[in-house]
Parts: C-alpha cells; structure tokens; sequence
C-alpha cells in the first residue's frame, strides 16, 4: 500500500478547487464553486480540450459498465472516484447490479448519499485505492459485495489524482488479487507524451487543490498498470473510443484521457 496516505477530509473548504467539482463544472453541473472555475479555467490555457477529454471520459465509464453488466453478467460494481452524482450513474446503467460508490471528497459523500442512495442496490462510502484494506474489512464491502462472484472495479479519471509516491500500483495490485476470475477493472487517466505539459498540468493542480494531486502519465505507465489482464477491444487507447468520438488525427490533443478494460483470469 501508498507510503504517504492522504488523511480523508471530514469538512468541505470551497475556497479551494476539489477534483471532483471541477468535474462537475465542466459537465455543466451546478454544485461548484469559483474556486473551482478558477482552476477550470487556468487548466484550459494548457489543456484546451479539457471539456472534451472530460465528457470522453464520462461516455468511457458509463460505456464500459454497460458492456460488463449486458454482455459479460457483470452484476458487482465498486466505483472508485465517483465524483458528484450526474444524470446517469453507474447503477442506473448496470442493470439488477449493486454498486459500491467510493470517494475521498466528504461533499461527494453527502450529496451521494442522498441522491444514489436505493436500498439493496447502492452503498457511498468515503475512501478511496490507498486504503484497500481498511475498505475490505468494512461492511460495506463485506456484507454488501461477494467476492466469490465477478465484480468490476471502476478507476475513471482517478489514478491521475495519486503519486507514484503513493505506489498505486501495488494498491491496485492488492484489489486485483482480491478479485475472483471473471472480474473486470475499467481504468483511465489522463496521458500526455510530452514532459513538459506533464509538469505544467501538475503545477497547476498542485497550487488549486492544495496538493490534491497526482500526476499525469505516459502511456506506457497506465499500460502497464493493467499487468497481465486481458484486454477487452478496442484495447487501451484514448477512451473516445468507446464513444466514437474520437479527435481527428490531423491535430492530435496534448493530454488525452487513456486506458480501458482489462479481464481477470485465474
């Protein structure tokens, strides 16, 4: 597990921008504050996709928990990161499923609790990759979710808010191996190629969210997160994808939101 686990929040300062509000701005929702637009808005100068590799991402997810709830029986979700509730959510797309939504951010968890709460389908619980353990060992996950059975675990747009320093990697190796054969992980996060643009996006991030942050990756680095799972088509890729949105190749993005699904076999 990380070396360096971020202490979970228990109040909500808005005068400093959350990952999870700035997300929810640039879906055009409401529950933002200029702290967090302020944020949006800076990051744009150096991502000026930023909109589009946002609802990229959003049509990933939803696509993803869609294919492994229809086509693959997928009936167990733990969606990591969740951010504030939209108009679709996981457990409205993954048919007869119970979902696990798990987020650091107490306003994520309050307004979670409220709007996704249905009894017997739905659980929101404050946490987050780091803290795997302590996660497993609660009864959310003990007498909510069997482990006997193939579970999905949802990282969107999550990795890119922990450091190598936390070692990710090894926490989301310690989830895998929890999970039985026919177990899925659908994983993306933002990728640019250039060093560059990797530290300004990190800079910028650093400074809005009080150190919130991660990085951004290569991706060679998300790639190789995915280890020896089998991928499902169209492989890892920027997850426009999925959508068929996909960016013309004429002028490639600096930063695209990149990953996909990978099957667990035994």
């Amino acid at each position: 597990m990380g070396t360096k686990l971020k202490p979970l929040a228990r109040t909500t300062d808005v005068t400093v921008a959350s990952v999870a509000r700035m997300y929810n701005y640039l879906l055009g929702g409401k529950d933002n504050y200029p702290a967090d637009r302020a944020a949006c808005e800076t990051l744009v100068e150096v991502m000026p996709g930023l909109v589009h590799v946002v609802e990229a991402q959003r049509a990933f997810s939803l696509a993803a928990v869609d294919r492994l709830s229809s086509h693959h029986g997928v009936r167990q979700f733990l969606d990591f990161g969740c951010g504030l509730p939209d108009w679709v959510n996981t457990h409205q797309v993954a048919r007869s499923s119970r979902v696990v939504y798990i987020d650091r951010d107490p306003m994520v968890v309050a307004h979670g609790r409220a709007l996704l709460g249905e009894a017997g389908r739905t659980v929101v619980v404050q946490g987050d990759l780091l803290q795997g353990e302590d996660l497993f060992e609660s009864w959310e996950f003990t007498g909510f979710i069997d482990f006997e059975e193939p579970v999905a675990i949802v990282m969107a747009s999550v990795l890119h808010c922990v450091s190598d320093e936390e070692q990710p990697a090894a926490a989301l190796r310690g989830l895998l191996s929890r999970l039985s054969a026919g177990s899925f992980l659908v994983l993306s996060q933002w990728v640019s190629e250039d060093p560059e643009t990797r530290e300004r996006i990190g800079q910028i991030m650093r400074n809005s969210t009080a150190g919130s942050w991660g990085q951004v990756r290569t991706s060679a680095e998300v790639g190789a997160l995915f280890g020896e799972l089998t991928l499902e088509e169209p492989g890892l890729g920027d997850v426009s994808a999925w959508a068929g949105t996909e960016r013309g190749t004429s002028s490639p993005a600096a930063v695209t939101e990149y990953g996909g699904v990978g099957r667990v076999q035994r």
